[in-house]
C-alpha cells in the first residue's frame, strides 16, 4: 500500500504527508525566513490581515547556564493497545489493501513530537535512551525576543544548506539562490553533464532529500542493500557525500512487532529529517525521536550517551540518543510514525503520530500525548499536548511550524482532529485554536465524509499562518479548504462558533475552497504551500496548482500537471518546481499570469519535494536520488 508521507509533503509526511525542514541554533530573527513582500491590493470578501507589529530590536540571545537536570516526571502509563482488526489502513490510508501496493506514498509529515519524558524505565532497552547522567545538563536557551524578519530580502533559506523540511522554521519553501540553469537536466543511472552524481534508495521513497555540514540524507526503505547484513523490510535513512554522492552511513530500524497497523511494511522512514552541525534528528518508522552523530562510525567514536548500539562498523549510524514514544508514553502510531523535526533553539517539536486502532473505531491511547517539545541535546521532555485526546480522525503525519508573533515564539501543531493549535514555544501553554472544516462537515471511513484531517505542514507568513486540508490520497478526492489564519488572536479563532455561527473572535482572514456554482474550487491536499512575492501557490491532491493573491485569497490562476500532486512546491529565481506522481517535474513561471516554462521527466513517481542548496538541485523519485548542478 502506499503511504502518506509529507512531508511534503511529502511530505509533509506527506508527506507524505505528508506526505512537511537547518541552519544551527535558529533564533527566531533568523527562522522566520520566507516573510512575503507582497502587492497591496483590494480585498475581497476577506477580513483585514493583521496590522504589522513594530519590531522590537533582538537582544543577543543568551548563552545556557548549565542547571541541574529537572526532576523526572512520573511516566505515562502507555494504554492497551487492541488486537489487531481484520480491516487495517495503511499510512495515511483509510482502508489497507492486503498487499502493499507498488507505488507507496509519501507522508508529508511531512511532517516532529516533544514532550516530557518520563523516568527511564529499569529495564535497558537497545539504542534507546539511557540512564540520566548525574552532572547537569543544560535547559533550553530562552528565546530571546525577536521579530519576523519583513519582506523578501530576509526571507528565505540558507542557500548553502537546506537542513530541515521547509529550509526554515516558517516552513515557508522560498529559497534564495538565483542565477540558476535548468535547461538541460535529464535524469540518468550515471552522471554526465549537469548531472554530477545519482544514488540508487530503496523500492519505495517518500523522504525529501536534506542538506547540510556537507552531506546529504534521504528517509526510504532496505532496498538499497547498502548494509548487506540486514536483510528483509527495514526503515532506512541514508547518508551520502553532498559534492560527490558517496555513501557515508545508513540508520536502520527494524519494523514494530503489530505489522502494518502501527508500521506498514515497506514504507521505510518518511520522515524528513533535519540537521544541525555534526547532529542529526529523525523520527523513524518505530515511532522513536532519534538524535543522530552525521559522521556516523566513520570517525571510529561511538558518541553517548548512547552506547550499546547493535550496528557500530563503518557505514552503520551513531546514535546519540533515542525516545521511545511507544514504549516510553504510550503512543499508538496509527500506520506509521512521520513527522519532521522542528528545531529551534534548543527545543525540538514533533507530533506523536499517535492514531485510531486499525478497526478505524477507536483512539486506543487518547490520554497519550500528541505534541512533544524536547531538548535537542539530551532528549528530555520539557512539555507534552495530549490533544485532540480522543477526537483524532485518523492519523496524525503533520509536521510543525513556528513564528514569532509580538516577540512571543509561537509553534503550530497541525490536529488530528483538523484543528491547528498554537502554542507557546517554551511554555506549552495553547494561544488560539482554529478549526479548518465546516461545522456541518462529518467525518466518515475510507473518505466518504467532507470532514478532513490535516497532512500538509503550516506556514507562517507576515503574522499568519497558511494551512490546508486533506486526508490520505487512497480516500480519493474531494472537497478542499485553504486558510489564512490571524496569528495574533487569542482563543477559538475559528470561522465560526460551535453552533455555526459567526465568531466575533474569527482569526479568518480569507478562506480559499469549498464549492462556487456547482463546482470544487480546491480539493483535499497533502502539500504544504509556498509564498512569495504576493502570492501563494498551493496544489491540491487531484493534479491541480492554484496561485492566490496572498492578501485577498483571489484565485490568480490554476493549472492542471494531470497527475497526482503529493510533493510540494518550491519557489527559487522567479520559478516555481513542482513534482508529481507521472515522474514530471514541471517548472512554472513565477507571477500572477500562467506560464509553464518546461518539464523534467524522471525515471518514477515523484512523492517529495526538489531541494536547493550551494548551486545544486537534490530531488528524489521513488527508487534513486539525483544532483544536479544548476550554476
Amino acid at each position: 500500500m502506499r503511504f502518506l508521507c509529507a512531508t511534503l509533503v511529502c511530505c509533509g509526511t506527506l508527506l507524505l504527508s505528508g506526505c512537511g525542514p537547518k541552519p544551527a541554533a535558529v533564533s527566531q530573527a533568523d527562522a522566520d525566513k520566507g516573510e512575503v513582500s507582497s502587492t497591496p491590493e483590494t480585498e475581497v470578501d476577506a477580513q483585514p490581515e493583521p496590522e504589522p507589529e513594530p519590531e522590537p530590536k533582538p537582544e543577543p540571545e543568551p548563552k545556557p547556564e548549565p542547571e541541574p537536570k529537572p526532576e523526572p516526571k512520573p511516566e505515562p502509563k502507555p494504554e492497551p493497545k487492541p488486537e489487531p482488526k481484520p480491516e487495517p489502513k495503511p499510512e495515511p490510508k483509510p482502508e489497507p489493501k492486503p498487499e502493499p501496493k507498488p507505488e507507496p506514498k509519501p507522508e508529508p509529515k511531512p511532517e516532529p513530537k516533544p514532550e516530557p519524558k518520563p523516568e527511564p524505565k529499569p529495564e535497558p532497552k537497545p539504542e534507546s535512551k539511557p540512564e540520566p547522567k548525574p552532572e547537569p545538563k543544560p535547559e533550553p536557551k530562552p528565546e530571546p525576543e525577536a521579530t519576523p524578519a519583513a519582506g523578501v530580502a530576509a526571507a528565505v533559506a540558507d542557500t548553502k544548506e537546506w537542513s530541515m523540511w521547509g529550509g526554515t522554521t516558517s516552513r515557508n519553501m522560498v529559497n534564495a539562490t538565483t542565477g540558476i540553469n535548468l535547461e538541460g537536466l535529464k535524469p540518468a543511472e550515471e552522471a554526465g553533464g549537469s548531472l554530477i552524481f545519482t544514488q540508487t534508495l530503496g523500492s519505495q521513497t517518500y523522504g525529501n532529500p536534506i542538506v547540510g555540514s556537507g552531506y546529504v540524507l534521504v528517509g526510504t526503505n532496505n532496498g538499497g542493500n547498502y548494509r548487506p547484513k540486514h536483510k528483509g523490510d527495514r526503515g532506512c535513512v541514508l547518508c551520502y557525500d553532498a559534492k560527490t554522492g558517496d555513501f557515508k552511513w545508513q540508520l536502520t530500524r527494524e519494523k514494530l512487532p503489530a505489522g502494518r497497523v502501527n508500521d506498514w511494511p515497506e514504507q521505510g522512514i518518511c520522515s524528513t529529517p533535519t540537521i544541525e552541525g555534526k547532529r542529526m534528528w529523525i523520527v523513524t518508522n518505530r515511532c522513536e525521536v532519534m538524535c543522530v552523530d552525521m559522521e556516523g562510525f566513520h570517525d571510529g567514536e561511538n558518541d553517548g550517551p548512547v552506547t550499546d548500539e547493535v550496528d557500530t562498523e563503518k557505514g552503520d549510524a551513531d546514535i546519540i540518543w533515542n525516545l521511545d514514544m511507544i514504549e516510553e508514553l504510550g503512543v499508538f502510531p496509527h500506520n506509521l510514525a512521520t513527522s519532521s523535526p522542528l528545531i529551534w533553539n534548543d527545543y525540538l517539536y514533533v507530533l506523536t503520530s499517535n492514531g485510531v486502532d486499525e478497526a478505524h473505531l477507536e483512539v486506543p491511547s487518547p490520554r497519550s500525548p500528541c505534541f512533544l517539545c524536547i531538548n535537542k541535546n539530551t532528549g528530555e521532555i520539557v512539555w507534552e499536548n495530549n490533544e485532540p485526546f480522543d477526537k483524532i480522525l485518523h492519523g496524525q503525519w503533520g509536521s510543525p511550524a513556528l513564528g514569532v508573533v509580538n516577540g512571543v515564539a509561537q509553534v503550530y501543531m497541525p490536529g488530528g482532529d483538523g484543528w491547528l493549535y498554537a502554542f507557546d514555544a517554551k511554555t506549552g501553554d495553547q494561544i488560539w485554536k482554529f478549526d479548518l472544516n465546516p461545522k456541518d462537515s462529518k467525518w466518515e471511513l475510507g473518505g466518504r465524509g467532507t470532514r478532513n484531517a490535516i497532512i500538509a505542514t503550516p506556514v507562517f507568513v507576515e503574522n499568519s499562518v497558511l494551512l490546508a486540508v486533506g486526508q490520505d490520497p487512497e480516500h480519493g478526492e474531494g472537497i478542499g479548504h485553504l486558510y489564512r489564519i490571524d496569528a495574533t488572536k487569542k482563543g477559538d479563532v475559528s470561522a465560526v462558533t460551535e453552533d455555526n455561527k459567526p465568531n466575533p473572535n474569527s482569526g479568518q482572514i480569507w478562506h480559499y475552497g469549498g464549492e462556487k456554482d456547482g463546482t470544487e474550487m480546491f480539493r483535499r491536499t497533502i502539500s504544504t504551500v509556498a509564498v512569495h512575492n504576493g502570492l501563494v501557490y498551493a496544489p491540491d491532491l487531484s493534479g491541480r496548482f492554484h496561485c492566490v493573491d496572498f492578501k485577498t485569497g483571489e484565485r490568480q490562476w490554476e493549472a492542471d500537471v494531470l497527475a497526482a500532486i503529493w510533493g510540494s512546491p518550491m519557489v527559487v529565481d522567479g520559478r516555481v518546481l513542482l513534482g508529481d506522481e507521472d515522474g514530471v517535474l514541471t517548472v512554472f513561471k513565477e507571477g500572477r499570469e500562467l506560464k509553464e516554462l518546461g518539464k523534467i521527466e524522471f525515471v518514477s513517481s515523484i512523492y517529495s519535494t526538489p531541494t536547493i542548496a550551494d548551486g545544486m538541485m537534490y530531488i528524489s523519485d521513488r527508487s534513486r536520488l539525483y544532483a544536479f548542478k544548476l550554476k
